[in-house]
Order: structure tokens, then C-alpha cells, then sequence
């Protein structure tokens, strides 16, 4: 949580600096730090510190505010603005420090700041973005930062690279190291200007003189600027810009997608591109257990719930025998049944039309999106919690195999992406959504009518602790989440003043393997985001849970253990070069954040678990991969035993991740009242609806389900075939 802290922590500690102005004077100083600018007041009374109060901050809660509440005092009690960062917090730190020689070096000069000097020529620097180092080649004359330079970047090109082009542009336009981060790469951000930072002192440039604020953009009109579209969409996620697509696939339509973030994506930008459809094809190389039928016999002849559940029983049950039938050894699956285990997995509350709806489309989906460009592997893996083998991989980092195509077709086909314009309010007219009145970054008003209505992609609210909190009492604010900033609920806080119906809102989904501390999903050892070759283990080397386990029961089983985290261990076979978000694996390693040995007693030492409780557990899971049996756990998914080394060790953790509820639509993606009747000229696709999920996201249906959604919104709206 990012918060404004004013006027706190006052040091009144005096400390010995030499000798400047014969009078007291305050300096009020702006410096970066690691979310944006920060205003440092320091008091200088005859060469001596006697203040430092950090008055204005965009740092972040819990993180930031540690280095605000311990830098101050511990500068003027060293005696020094060269004193220990706080760990974590090294950036923040380094900006407080940064602000006192500023204040410092104008009380030598009499109150005056000093003219930046360099030693012309070009330096180079890196430091650790969210996907890799972000090295940068900065050249410089003897006042003037001349051109900046990212060799080798690695980060996500629509979230990272637009960052760093933004901040390159300042950072020349204005001289000065003082801009804003990008909000929505902010870790991608802070690296950059970390790096150009230590270029520029390499360079013999004062940190502390290149501090000068960006100056605010103004207005660029008065009043409210209308535009007219045949259909207006508020965000650009799977789901916003798969609407785009779609509906301007024949030509001839005016759209325009509103994006309130200052880059696209949304969360399918952040995901781990994994993609549930029944796929026969594909499917056709995996066997079918004896466990597996199991599961499917279960299935189909429990007392069903209700007669949806029955019906849609005796349909899988229908598809089941004729797969016996054909006397087939491969995998069973189908629409029904990948619906089915929806149905089951989010406890029986979903709402079957929306999950035949979706379960029937989503290989179309798959197919369309395929069509457009975007590449996804051969093989079909187990995704954490999905529960079968349906679970596809996009071959490329992170979310970029489902952005990439999608912004490259709506680009090709005239679709308008505004980024920065954050939707305020739906206008309806006579009963019916009209349109959206809008504000931009500057503060511009905007009013885009929608011929044929709006769509509303604007994702969920994991971002938003308030209404995540109200919805889900159980969650802790403090706890962190996957998701991009922007994920605060803003359209269903639109909708539902004018109306709207929710479902779901208290089903809020913790993801069980994310990065302990900062809560992404990045950081991993293996390429596939299925666990058909990986066990979790505890701080003991013990498993403890069934790796293939739905994701609530995965999370409850992590909070059990000691630290309430867990290891992913897996082998060689399942490792490239670099993981599904373009992280270079061995790097990954070199700085801590997975281990790598050559024996399993060298990877239990380095994570400090007990070497032979470690060489037990693996040899026991072999065990099992060979019998296709877990009589400890009921674990169903096997594939490849860990075996052949080196070995890795991941440490992961439980983050927020995903909020089942929102919106209430139908099977056409028409948004709902609170009476059940079709709000006229409104739509919604993705995480801004409820219903389809339950109460427990199958892993692995979310980009499928906001795609195809997307897709049936626009069609719906446009009255497309």
C-alpha cells in the first residue's frame, strides 16, 4: 500500500558538519525515491544538522516508511549523510541521504544550489529490475546528460520498456533524476534510475544536484471534450482488448479502449500465461490412470446439487462412456467436463450457463488467439490448483504472448488505446449506457459515447484494501498481492451506483506459490507453469500437502508450516536458460533467490533443511511417480521423476491473487441490476464479473475465461456472429 506521510519524524538531534552559513536556515529539498519524488526539509544551524523531516513521500507502507522513520536520526547522529541503509529499503534510504548533501552543499554556497559538473564520456551501470539487470550506458558532457542507453534490456516490453522510454524522455527533457516512477512498473522504474544514478556518479555528478522537480503539466483545455465511438471499453487487459479485437475484425467500426494505467495489459500483462481448454489433440499424449477415472466416476455420480448440476453430470457421464468405449488410453476430456470441474472446484456456487458458456467457447478462444500470433507450447500440462491436465503455456514472458498479438491486431484495425484516462462515471440515457465521462492525467474532462454502449475489462480489486477487506474480513491488509496497482474495482464501483448486481464479492482467491516478500509470481527455476514434475516441501524437507490440490487448500496447508512458506523442488529436466517471464535462471540464483546444487544433500544445506529428511522425501515421491500412486497425500499428478541434477529449491508463499466476485452478467456478458434485468447498453468481461468462478478459481481459467468473455461481450454488443 502506497501512502502519503506528511510531516513526520522531526530530528532534533544535533550533529557536526563543517562549517557553512552563520545562520540557521531550512532547505527543503526534493529528491527520488523508490515510488516517485520526496520532500525532505533539513535544518542547518552554522554547519550544523539540527533537523531532518521527511514531509512528503510516496513510499510504500511497511517498506519506505522504515528508512523515513530510522534515516533522519541516525544521519544526524553519525554525523554524516553517509550513514547504513535500511535493508529493503536501500533506494528510500539513499534518497534521504541524497537530500541532506543537497541541503548541505547549498549552505556552503551560501544558499545557492550549485551547477551539476561532469567528466564527459559515456558510463555504464546496471541494477536488478522485475525480469532481469537493466544495464544502461549514459553519456554525458561537462553540464549535461547527453543520451541514455539500455543494452540487453530484459524486462516486459509493453510494462517495463514503456516505462524506461517515459523516464528516459524526462530525464533528458528536465536534467534531473527527480521523476516519477512509472505506475505499474514501478520495480522496473526504480532500477533504471538506480542505475542511471550510479552512472551519472561515476561520471563525478553530485546526486545531490540533479534533484531538480519535473514541472507540473497544465490543463490543456477548459470545460468537458466530447468524442463519439460505435463502442467505448474501460481497460486493456485479456479482456479489453480481446473485445477490441473482436469487434473490429470486419472493419468498419469505431472503438475506443480507455486504459487509466499509464501502460496497457492490465493483469494478463503480470500472468504466467497459462491457459485451460479441452484439447484433444494435445491431450491425445497423456495417459489416463486408473486415479484419473477415479476422479471422473466421483464426479458424475455424487448427489448432485441442483438440476443444472444434474444435467450437466449426465452430459460428461454421455462423453465418459463413449470414451471407454472407443477403448481410447489417452486423456479424457471435454467441455463438460473441464465445466464440471469448475463447477466443483469453486464449491457449487458458481453459475453453470456462464461455465458451459465459458468452457464451450474457450478453445475457439484458444484457436483465435493462436490465429493472431500468439505462440503457445505443444505440451499440456497441470497448472497449481487447475485439477486436470488442461493447462496450456504461451511461449513467451509472462503475459506478453496474449498482449502482444492482441494490441498488434487492435493497432492494425483502427482501434483507439488511450492510456492514462481513468473512466469516473457510465452516463445512461433513457435507461440505456450511453457512455463514460472520463478524466485524464492533467485533469482534462472527457465524455466518449458508445453507439452500441460500454464494455467494462477493468479487472478486480485486490488492489483496493478497503472494499477487498468489507468483501473478505478474513484477509489481513497487509497482505501483498500479484496484481498490477490499478486492480481497485472501478467498474464495479460505476456500475453498481447505477444499479448494477454483484455476486461472489466475499471469494477472494490467495495464490499458493508466489514470491515470499513481494508477493509476484516471478522468480521461479522452471519454465512450465504446471507441477507435474515438481513436489513442495517444508522447512523440516517434508511434503505436506498434494501438489495438484486446489489453491485454498494449498494456501491453508503453507500457513501450517514453519514460516508459513515452502520450497518448489524440482530437477534439470524442467529447466531452460530462462523461466516463463524472461528471467535468466542462473542469474536468479547468483543473487539468492533460488538454489542450485548438484546432490540433494547440497540443496537441503543451502536451504537449511535436514539433508537426509530432503534425499527421503525425493526418493519417496520417485516411489510414487512409478506406482502413479500417493497413499500419503492422494496426489494424481505424476510425470517425471527428480532425478538428475543439478537440483533447484524455490522458496514461494502465499499472495492475493485473484477476486472471484464482481459484476453479475449472463451467459452473453450483459451486466445485470440488482433484480436480475439486463442493464441496456452495458457489458462486462474478466475479473470485473462474478459467477463464473465460485468460490475458488481453477488455475489456469483466468486468461481463458477473460478472452473469451471479452470476445462474447463485443459480439453481444455489436450483434456479431
Amino acid at each position: 500500500m502506497q501512502l502519503k506521510l506528511k510531516s513526520i519524524l522531526p530530528v532534533v538531534l544535533a550533529a557536526v558538519f563543517a562549517t557553512g552559513s552563520a545562520t540557521a536556515a531550512t532547505y527543503t529539498e526534493q529528491v527520488v525515491g523508490h515510488n516517485g519524488p520526496m520532500t525532505v526539509k533539513v535544518t542547518v544551524d552554522k554547519g550544523r544538522v539540527t533537523a531532518v523531516q521527511v514531509t512528503e513521500n510516496k513510499e510504500t507502507q511497511g517498506i519506505g516508511s522504515r528508512a523515513i522513520a530510522k534515516v533522519p536520526g541516525e544521519i544526524v547522529k553519525a554525523g554524516s549523510p553517509k550513514v547504513q541503509a535500511v535493508s529493503g529499503a536501500t533506494v528510500t534510504s539513499k534518497a534521504i541521504m541524497t537530500a541532506v548533501e543537497g541541503a548541505l552543499a547549498k549552505d556552503k554556497n551560501g544558499g545557492r544550489a550549485q551547477k551539476v559538473t561532469f567528466k564527459p564520456g559515456t558510463y555504464t551501470a546496471r541494477a536488478y529490475g522485475s525480469n532481469g539487470w537493466v544495464n544502461v550506458e549514459v553519456t554525458v558532457d561537462e553540464h549535461r546528460i547527453k543520451s541514455i542507453k539500455t543494452p540487453d534490456f530484459r524486462e516486459t516490453r509493453l510494462m517495463g520498456g514503456m516505462a524506461v522510454e517515459k523516464l528516459t524522455d524526462q530525464i533528458l527533457r528536465y536534467q534531473t533524476l527527480n521523476v516519477d516512477s512509472i505506475s505499474g512498473a514501478t520495480v522496473t522504474s526504480a532500477a533504471f534510475k538506480k542505475a542511471v544514478g550510479e552512472a551519472l556518479s561515476q561520471a563525478g555528478g553530485s546526486l545531490a544536484l540533479l534533484q531538480t522537480p519535473v514541472p507540473p503539466m497544465k490543463k490543456k483545455f477548459k470545460g468537458t471534450k466530447t468524442e463519439a465511438y460505435d463502442l467505448v471499453i474501460v481497460g486493456s487487459g485479456g479482456a479489453g482488448l480481446s473485445a477490441a479485437v473482436t469487434a473490429t475484425e470486419k472493419g468498419g467500426r469505431h472503438v475506443i479502449v480507455i486504459e487509466k494505467m499509464p501502460v496497457i495489459g492490465g493483469n494478463t500483462l503480470r500472468c504466467a500465461s497459462a491457459f485451460n481448454a479441452a484439447d484433444p489433440e494435445r491431450q491425445s499424449r497423456l495417459p489416463m490412470t486408473d486415479t484419473l477415472k477415479d476422479a471422473v466416476v466421483k464426479a458424475i455420480n455424487e448427489k448432485p446439487a441442483n438440476p443444472e448440476h444434474a444435467k450437466l453430470q449426465a452430459d460428461v457421464k454421455a462423453k465418459y462412456e463413449a470414451y471407454l468405449k472407443s477403448g481410447s488410453k489417452s486423456l479424457f476430456d471435454c467441455p463438460e467436463w473441464h465445466a464440471l470441474q469448475t463447477y466443483n472446484g469453486g464449491d457449487k456456487v458458481g453459475k453453470i450457463p456462464l461455465i458451459r458458456t465459458y468452457a464451450s467457447n474457450v478453445k475457439g478462444t484458444l484457436d483465435w488467439l493462436q490465429g493472431l500470433g500468439a505462440p503457445v507450447l505443444d505440451r499440456v500440462s497441470q497448472g497449481a490448483g487447475a485439477l486436470w491436465q488442461r493447462t496450456h503455456q504461451f511461449d513467451a514472458p509472462a503475459g506478453n504472448a496474449l498482449i502482444e498479438p492482441l494490441l498488434k491486431a487492435a493497432n492494425k484495425q483502427g482501434v483507439k488505446i488511450v492510456t492514462g484516462m481513468r473512466a469516473q462515471s457510465l452516463i445512461v440515457k433513457n435507461g440505456k449506457v450511453v457512455g463514460v465521462r472520463a478524466t485524464d492525467t492533467l485533469g482534462d474532462k472527457y465524455v466518449f459515447n458508445g453507439r452500441h454502449g460500454v464494455i467494462l475489462a477493468t479487472g478486480g480489486y485486490s488492489q483496493n484494501k478497503q472494499m477487498r477487506q468489507k468483501s473478505a474480513p478474513n484477509l489481513t491488509p497487509d497482505m501483498v498481492s500479484t496484481n498490477q496497482p490499478g486492480a481497485t474495482g472501478d467498474g464495479i464501483i460505476m456500475a453498481t451506483k447505477i444499479g448494477a448486481g454483484t455476486t461472489g464479492m466475499n471469494y477472494v482467491q490467495v495464490y499458493p506459490l508466489a514470491t515470499p516478500g513481494s508477493g509476484t509470481l516471478q522468480g521461479r527455476a522452471r519454465k512450465m507453469s504446471g507441477l507435474d514434475d515438481v513436489i513442495d516441501v517444508n522447512k523440516n524437507g517434508e511434503r505436506f500437502v498434494k501438489e495438484d490440490a486446489r489453491r485454498d487448500e494449498f494456501v491453508a496447508a503453507i500457513k501450517k508450516q514453519p514460516g508459513a512458506m515452502c520450497y518448489d523442488i524440482n530437477d534439470s529436466q524442467i529447466v531452460k536458460k530462462t523461466n516463463s517471464f524472461n528471467e535468466d535462471v542462473d542469474t536468479l540464483v547468483s543473487l539468492g533467490r533460488i538454489y542450485k546444487a548438484d546432490t540433494l544433500a547440497d540443496l537441503a544445506k543451502q536451504i537449511g533443511v535436514p539433508p537426509k529428511n530432503l534425499e527421503a522425501t525425493v526418493a519417496e515421491y520417485n516411489k510414487q511417480v512409478e506406482a502413479k500412486n500417493d497413499p500419503k497425500f492422494g496426489r494424481k499428478l505424476f510425470d517425471k521423476k527428480i532425478e538428475k541434477g543439478p537440483f533447484y529449491a524455490t522458496p514461494r508463499a502465499p499472495s492475493i491473487h485473484h477476486t472471484m466476485g464482481g459484476l453479475t452478467i449472463n451467459s452473453r456478458a450483459q451486466v445485470l441490476d440488482t433484480k436480475g434485468h439486463v442493464i441496456p447498453g452495458l457489458y462486462a468481461a474478466g475479473e470485473v464479473t462474478g459467477g463464473i468462478h465460485g468460490s475458488n478459481r481453477l488455475g489456469g481459467n483466468a486468461t481463458a475465461d477473460v478472452t473469451t468473455f471479452g470476445r462474447i461481450a463485443a459480439k453481444t454488443a455489436l450483434g456479431l456472429k
